[in-house]
């Protein structure tokens, strides 16, 4: 391109691919030490480069190695001093290469600041560089040419660096160029030029006359945000023909134009593509996750957090809204737990202390000889219990208006399998889930207190203690929450491990006081004709029914105070 007499008109260019440093030095000391003093000196590295903890700058080199790059790569201050030897007053370096530490595997990045001016600059020398002192230069997948160095050749290939029409290509004309197609696809990507003095520049190459160099630059006027709309065809179908270029010749400009701006929109998608499943995994996102997408976003895909901020907040708004109405629910939860359990507390310390008061009216009436009165208190305190617990039966309280009589006769007449049948019955006029014929997990959280304390005190009440729903959830916490053996000690299965249980059927079951404790009621769990519910079927779904809807329920046992 250089050699090109149409375009750089370079008399001597030199190509060194991949030398080692001895080689890479040489070929340098031997360009600056022969250039004369009209001479235009142009030296191009396009590799990696390194830094060492005092931020000096160093270029790789074939042999250059993470232990020893020091001697293996070549130091940017001896590029300075056969630059400051040389006679030639016009130079341009342009530097191809990160200044941040190694980009190959293995190498450690630091984020040290170059100062490029002050070991390359001098007067009379223009700098160009990929990117910042800090940041790395991106390389292309399937691609001979990193980005930077891509739009360097395009520019002066197609003339369109040339912005002012003058038919000459600048130093800071290029650079321009290729700087705003990089941050295009890249805008996180900062190449920056370094003049000597203000207004300070070099002519680097002729622009291309021809057709297509005339029709790209009307293209890259009227192209904006990465597209061509309908207005600008106007022109450009016209122009066609008036530079006598074909239709496809034509669309190849205009895909060549916006490359940079849909790779971009490519990135972004890309971006937004794998943050979506990200959030849709996991919501709020943790910091390894987080730092793995700030890692490719702004190193792979060169994107900048403004870039990919309303992406973020379309994906994450409705995951944060729904994350903040579950924090809700859970500290509404936890609130209605603490509040039932102070009033739990504070009932017991009151029932303890009216019992300690009579106690000590018993223990004072007694030490008085007075035996009699003391019987009669004792009876009739025994009286207000008895009292208080045909209060509890024979009222029968219910918030939904269910009638619990032909529940109460059937425990009171022994009948415990009719009245385990009679418990799902009523729990489900309770629920308003007849028609269904099963409690699911949504009922069983809402079901009503009173209604609730009303069958257990029932269950209490006839079986003297042995059953009861109040009586399973004791026992469930006695045995640490581990629903396996809860199951063993109220007497639901056979034997088996976990997952692989032989439970009993209901015939099975014991209906009577000889059964374990906990034994019954049992038929919630199941519809009214003592099937576990469709989408229970399975050995495993139907362990998951039972625990699930035997934990929702002691939760709410506990929420009811029962």
């Amino acid at each position: 391109m250089f050699a090109n007499p149409n375009l750089g008109g370079f008399e001597q260019v030199k190509r060194l691919l991949n030398p080692d440093a001895i080689a890479m030095r040489k070929a340098i000391q031997k360009l600056f030490r022969e250039a004369g003093k009209d001479d235009l000196v142009l030296l191009f590295f396009s590799g990696h480069g390194i830094t060492n903890d005092e931020g000096h700058l160093y270029l790789t080199t074939r042999i250059t190695a993470k232990n020893d790059f020091e001697a293996t790569a070549v130091d940017a201050r001896f590029i300075q001093g056969q630059s400051n030897n040389c006679y030639a007053k016009r130079q341009v370096l342009i530097l191809d290469a990160c200044y941040s530490g190694a980009y190959a595997q293995g190498w450690r990045t630091k984020s040290v600041g170059v100062d490029i001016k002050k070991q390359l600059g001098a007067e009379g020398r223009v700098v160009l560089t990929s990117s910042s002192a800090t940041q790395k230069s991106f390389e292309q997948e399937s691609s001979r040419l990193s980005l930077y160095t891509q739009y360097l050749v395009e520019g002066i290939e197609t003339g369109s660096a040339d912005t002012d029409n003058d038919g000459n290509i600048h130093a800071r004309e290029l650079h321009a160029y290729a700087k705003a197609k990089v941050q295009a696809v890249k805008p996180k990507m900062m190449p920056e030029i370094i003049l000597d003095k203000e207004g300070f520049n070099i002519l680097l190459a002729n622009a291309p006359k021809n057709p297509e160099a005339e029709y790209r630059k009307l293209v890259e006027q009227y192209a904006k945000n990465g597209e061509l709309n309908e207005f600008a065809f106007l022109v450009l179908k016209p122009k066609r023909k008036t530079f006598g270029i074909t239709d496809a010749q034509a669309e190849e400009i205009e895909t060549e134009v916006l490359e940079p701006f849909r790779r971009r929109f490519a990135n972004l998608e890309s971006y937004k593509q794998y943050f979506a499943k990200a959030v849709e995994q996991k919501y709020p996102l943790d910091e390894h996750i987080l730092k793995i997408l700030k890692d490719y976003q702004q190193d792979i895909l060169g994107l900048r957090d403004e870039d990919v901020a309303s992406i973020e907040l379309e994906i994450t708004s409705v995951k944060e809204a729904e994350y903040q109405q579950r924090q809700r629910e859970e500290a509404e939860k936890i609130a209605e737990l603490q509040a039932a359990e102070k009033r739990k507390r504070e009932r017991e310390e009151t029932e303890r202390l009216q019992l300690q008061r009579q106690q000590q009216e018993a223990d004072i009436l007694q030490q008085k000889g007075e035996a009699e009165a003391a019987e009669q208190l004792q009876k009739q305190q025994e009286a207000q219990i008895l009292q208080r617990q045909k209060q509890k039966t024979d009222d029968l309280p219910s918030e939904k208006g269910v009638d619990y009589t032909k529940l109460r006769d059937l425990l009171a007449a022994g009948k415990w399998k009719e009245a385990d049948q009679e418990t799902l019955a009523v729990m489900l006029k309770a629920s308003g889930r007849q028609k269904e014929g099963w409690l699911d997990f949504k009922s069983i959280e809402n079901f009503p207190c009173t209604d609730l304390r009303t069958i257990d005190e029932l269950w209490i009440q006839y079986s003297k203690g042995l059953f009861g729903f109040s009586v399973q959830k004791r026992i469930y916490e006695s045995v640490g929450k581990d629903y396996g053996i809860w199951l063993k000690r109220v007497g639901w299965r056979r034997k088996g491990m976990f997952f692989n249980q032989e439970w009993l059927i209901y015939n099975e079951l014991i209906f009577s006081l000889n059964a374990p404790h906990g034994h019954l009621p049992r038929m919630v769990f199941r519809d009214m004709k003592g099937h576990l519910p469709r989408f229970t079927a399975g050995r495993h779904h139907r362990f998951y029914h039972h625990w699930w809807g035997s934990t929702k329920l002691f939760s709410r046992v506990q929420t009811c105070e029962v």
